[in-house]
């Protein structure tokens, strides 16, 4: 029966945690049933400024200081935690495996499989396509420490030495959030003083399953000469066996040195196989429940075959610290053994010893991770009809002949909406077992102890298998618990804040203003850790940007995934629902004035002969991907958004139908339409942009900017013959996008991207003495926009660099996304040349032709250049100078990012994210505004220009580079301001008076450089 049943696998690692503390509700600051801030006993007024509640919960004593004693010039308080920026993070580090079983009592250590890495991810971010995703620890009751749910996507199993890209022991998906199950708050015996001591003593013991049956349940994928995992592949051929179950344990936190860090704490677990009869969530067998729960835990065990086994997995405590607090390095302190109970006795209920479990069976249980099994001697026929005790001369363990719990023993539920007089309610699936078998149970009395916020079944039945259903109502919002049987069975319930009268509040009256005031803000007070990594949501100019962003991450239908926002599951659907009236305000924003009337094999030449023609290839293929990214681009923004397809619809210009292609569904989740697809292929490339920067650096070269290639420039640099242009979306253009994009498998005339990137891949491979022979990563990591199956089959990738292998795995990457490599790769589905040749099939295809995109002109300058048509049109010049200015910015903070700290993260550079802020909420809007306003051409619109080569200094010193990015700034909000025929919206001033003032903040020493 699951991990007391064989063959099992135990592990040993450290557990990272960053939850948010500061809604604790210590000094009476929250009020959780409306999702207020209390300020001296009164709702905080919201339009006041976030930093003064902040500061209002760190000014309450005591105070403590590093060393957790009381000290009233202390860093930490109670009321703000120690971690009131965290951001809900979980994460499994180095966590190896330490053993592995075959049969009672028997450790192996020399298997393959011991010495592995195990991981614990996050979900899959379909919006952001990112990899390296997290897996999010949240307080469903953060008043309560015993309400921890872990939202968590993805189990693997790795080779701790092995690169990003390298494929999986084994893989897979997790798809039941799992929330504590026992807790042992006297873990360690003797706390010290500090004011976390009772956070430091508990310990905790969660437990997930994966399906066998799963698709994405990848075994031992790398061929691995185990015989465990031979063993075990057969074990999983049995049908009563439905996958794996994963127990994993966190204790022995250890606090930080200053606030606003996240806490490291021990994990320890094991794994084994999940049966029919198993629950998902929870420990299973015959349950043994302590006389002091205050100090020990549950335990479950099972005998089989003269042996007992026992999960003790957090039962007993250890006795002290055997290393002075904090550490040093942030790690959990050494503990001493379990503490010397004596033997235990496990007894019948007639008297009789059925097993003595003496102190070396449990007082350290590093290769078993607490689950013990014991030689039993000839044992009383009886003994499976008789109830058992667990004693000591110190404490004893009772069995609980019942053992009925909730799968989903935590959750959180709608208010009951009294405007539309509609109840909110949830069905919960029960397991009821006998002594550790599943049994039917009748007229189970169930206990609620909040009887004003939830109602549910007086009663609880289950069938012959133990299974059965409890229905719950919510009545009011607030916290809310239940318990089944005997009181010992706890399911708390979370009653989410009833703001159902903002239901029907119209569509145009929820600006900004009424977001923040009536959502936003809360959030804003409770977790600044957005301000921190993401952005304020008390910064309009930033809200607006990512619009349609924050809907989507707000969007109910991902409430279970972990990157659901706000992490913290608070948010009523209604609220929710509030993001999507704002985006389509935004959206509406954007409406002009006025509308407007063969070869089957990569031709590999072998042309690169050094390092030198190598990085000049690199060099091409960065002036490559850049060129084709900005063409994808200015052909989906002359594409309308959704709200003026919309307004299309209501002229008879299109029809619902065109609508739904161009832009894709009302609801503005992930079908897009043709301008989302486009936009999600130009991300990509801008991604392979980065890629190959990354190849350039790993060669020793700094980073380089690249420049925009057209015309017959484009021909003679890169030998192909497809038009490089700016042109609005058409049957044409989607054609020539094809071609950029044309797989070498497919016979075709003349080069193709991939006969350019097979040369660079066949100079990779047979050059000598490119790469150090240290692993360095020498460019910088991030995860966004990776599709799926990257992110599936190499969750930790992040464009890692350093060596050949690593090298080819780059190239490859590029390539794949691009042409999809082979007709029968899983990749070629999602390549950019399947889904454009899609979009051109649905073109040609539409019943009624028409032309989606504004009638915008062929490459626009607003300065004569060959090539190009020249714009006139005063208010149209004027926005496209503007927009020059910005793009020069833009480029400006992503290569002063490299010059300072290539190495860098990329993700968490404040330098690298403003870079993105631009192209998203100034570049991206004046794209759009600028392809709805005339050229002076007649019948054709202006458009945003087309690029030059980038021609701006950076500096080696951070405080430089930044000052002059702030100047930068400074004299473009002036510029926006002074415009005379034209005025680009003030959000966009805004955003660059706020990164006037970041910059400002950075080269003085006042805000680091990486979030």
């Amino acid at each position: 029966m699951s991990i007391l049943d064989f063959p099992r696998v135990h592990f040993k690692g450290v557990a990272r945690v960053n939850v948010p503390t500061g809604n604790r509700n210590i000094n009476n600051t929250l009020d959780i049933s409306t999702n207020t801030a209390i300020k001296d006993g009164k709702p905080y007024d919201v339009a006041k400024p976030p930093q003064a509640f902040h500061d209002y919960v760190k000014s309450f004593g005591p105070k403590f200081n590093a060393h957790g004693r009381l000290d009233d010039e202390g860093e930490f308080n109670l009321a703000a935690g120690y971690n009131m920026c965290g951001n809900n993070h979980f994460s499994w580090e180095n966590t190896l495996i330490t053993s592995v079983q075959l049969k009672p009592g028997e450790y192996i250590t020399e298997d393959k499989l011991v010495g592995n890495k195990l991981s614990l991810w996050g979900h899959y971010n379909e919006y952001l396509r990112t990899s390296f995703n997290r897996a999010r620890w949240v307080d469903n009751d953060p008043t309560r420490r015993d309400s921890a749910l872990i939202y968590a996507g993805q189990l693997t199993i790795t080779d701790p030495k092995s690169s990003a890209n390298t494929a999986h022991i084994l893989s897979a998906d997790i798809d039941c959030t799992h929330g504590v199950r026992w807790v042992n708050r006297g873990y360690i015996e003797e706390p010290i003083n500090h004011f976390l001591h009772e956070e430091m003593s508990e310990a905790r013991l969660f437990q997930f399953t994966v399906k066998k049956d799963s698709e994405e349940f990848i075994f031992n994928q790398l061929g691995l000469e185990s015989e465990f995992l031979s063993v075990l592949k057969d074990k999983l051929k049995d049908p009563t066996v439905k996958g794996l179950v994963v127990q994993y344990c966190v204790s022995n936190l250890s606090p930080p040195m200053t606030p606003n860090k996240p806490v490291f704490c021990d994990l320890h677990g094991s794994i084994g196989l999940w049966y029919d009869d198993d629950m998902k969530t929870s420990p299973t067998g015959r349950i043994l429940r302590p006389d002091n729960s205050e100090q020990y835990a549950p335990i479950a065990l099972s005998v089989k075959d003269n042996w007992l086994s026992l999960n003790s997995a957090i039962s007993f405590p250890h006795q002290n610290y055997e290393q002075a607090i904090p550490v040093q390095n942030g790690m959990p302190p050494a503990l001493s053994d379990k503490v010397d109970l004596g033997d235990l006795y496990l007894k019948s209920n007639s008297g009789q010893v059925v097993a003595v479990i003496q102190p070396q069976d449990y007082i350290n249980n590093h290769l078993n991770a607490g689950v013990i099994d014991i030689p039993l001697p000839d044992i009383d026929a009886q003994f499976h009809q008789q109830s058992l005790k667990l004693c000591s001369e110190r404490h004893t363990w009772y069995e609980s002949d019942w053992y009925i719990q909730a799968e989903q023993h935590i959750l959180s539920m709608e208010s009951p909406n009294k405007e539309l007089n509609k109840p909110s309610t949830q069905s919960l699936d029960i397991r009821s077992y006998y002594r550790g078998e599943p049994a039917s149970v009748s007229q189970l009395a169930t206990h609620v102890l909040t009887p004003n916020t939830v109602a549910c079944s007086p009663f609880v039945e289950t069938d012959d298998n133990g299974r059965g259903k409890l229905d719950i109502e919510s009545l009011g919002a607030g916290s809310a618990e239940l318990f089944l049987g005997e009181f010992y069975s706890p399911v708390q319930i979370r009653v989410l804040a009833d703001d159902w009268a903002l239901a029907d509040t119209p569509t145009e009256l929820v600006d900004y203003d009424f977001l923040y005031t009536h959502v936003m803000a809360y959030y804003e007070l409770f977790y600044p850790f957005m301000t921190e990594a993401v952005f304020s949501m008390a910064d309009k100019c930033k809200c607006e940007t990512y619009a349609r962003l924050m809907w989507q991450m707000c969007d109910p239908k991902n409430r279970d995934k972990s990157y659901y926002m706000p992490s913290t599951r608070e948010m009523p659907e209604v609220h929710s629902q509030l993001f999507l009236k704002y985006l389509c305000n935004v959206e509406q924003s954007a409406m002009p004035n006025i509308l407007p009337a063969a070869q089957s094999e990569a031709k590999i030449r072998g042309k690169i002969k050094n390092k030198k023609q190598l990085i000049s290839a690199l060099k091409d293929a960065v002036d490559l991907e850049l060129s084709i990214m900005l063409q994808y681009i200015y052909s989906a923004y002359s594409l309308p958004n959704y709200a003026i397809g919309e307004h299309l619809v209501s002229l008879g210009r299109w029809n619902e139908q065109q609508l739904e292609l161009v832009n894709g569904g009302k609801d503005r989740r992930l079908n897009s339409g043709w301008r989302g697809a486009l936009l999600e292929i130009a991300h990509e490339e801008m991604i392979h942009y980065l890629v190959v920067n990354n190849l350039l650096m790993a060669l020793g070269e700094p980073f380089y900017p690249g420049k925009p290639v057209l015309g017959e420039q484009a021909k003679d640099t890169f030998g192909l013959d497809t038009e490089f242009s700016f042109e609005p979306f058409s049957e044409h253009i989607v054609a020539k996008f094809v071609r950029f994009e044309w797989p070498a498998f497919f016979p075709t005339v003349g080069k193709s991207i991939a006969d350019f990137y097979a040369d660079i891949t066949k100079a990779i491979d047979e050059l000598p003495d490119l790469f150090g022979e240290e692993k360095i990563n020498l460019g910088g990591e991030h995860h966004l926009f990776l599709n799926e199956i990257i992110n599936r089959e190499y969750p930790g990738y992040q464009f890692e660099v350093y060596d050949k292998e690593t090298a080819l795995f780059a190239i490859n990457f590029v390539t794949e996304q691009g042409e999809g490599v082979a007709a029968e790769s899983p990749q070629f589905e999602v390549s950019h040349f399947s889904r454009l040749r899609a979009i051109s099939k649905a073109l040609t295809n539409s019943d009624i032709p028409f032309e989606p995109a504004y009638p915008v002109l062929k490459n626009p300058v607003f300065e004569a250049r060959s090539g190009c048509n020249l714009v006139t049109d005063p208010a149209a010049v004027e926005l496209m100078q503007f927009y020059k200015g910005c793009h020069e910015l833009m480029f400006q903070l992503m290569m002063q990012h490299f010059a300072i700290k290539p190495l860098g993260s990329m993700r968490r550079s404040r330098l690298m994210n403003g870079a993105i802020d631009l192209m998203t909420g100034i570049l991206r809007p004046l794209s759009v505004l600028l392809m709805t306003l005339p050229s002076g051409v007649p019948g054709r619109n202006a458009g945003p220009p087309v690029p030059e080569a980038i021609n701006t200094h950076v500096f080696p010193d951070l405080e430089q580079g930044c000052m002059a990015i702030s100047e930068q700034c400074k004299k473009l909000a002036a510029m926006g301001r002074a415009m005379v025929c034209a005025k680009p919206p003030t959000t966009q001033i805004e955003l660059l008076e706020f990164f006037q003032n970041q910059m400002h903040e950075i080269a003085t020493g006042k805000l680091s450089r990486e979030a």
